[in-house]
């Protein structure tokens, strides 16, 4: 089974969007799992038309299946 990435990004009264990327291994590194963290972030503006500095990130969590339910996104 592949092991994905997951983390909720919102803003206020925006809809959260959960983004997932398929992890490398099964201990991503600091630099992976940071690189998949601002991606979300980045889309994430960009898509609402925000400054990224208005993102709130949800909790960053690793080893885990592709996410069902709401908004998601592969990044």
């Amino acid at each position: 089974m592949a092991l994905y990435m997951t983390q909720k990004m919102s803003s206020g009264l925006l809809a959260a969007i959960t983004y997932y990327r398929k992890q490398q291994n099964e201990h991503p590194s600091h630099a992976e799992s940071g690189a998949f963290t601002s991606a979300a972030v980045s889309h994430y503006a960009t898509t609402n038309n925000i400054d990224e500095s208005d993102v709130e990130s949800g909790k960053y969590q690793k080893c885990q299946g592709v996410p069902n339910g709401g908004l998601t996104q592969a990044i």
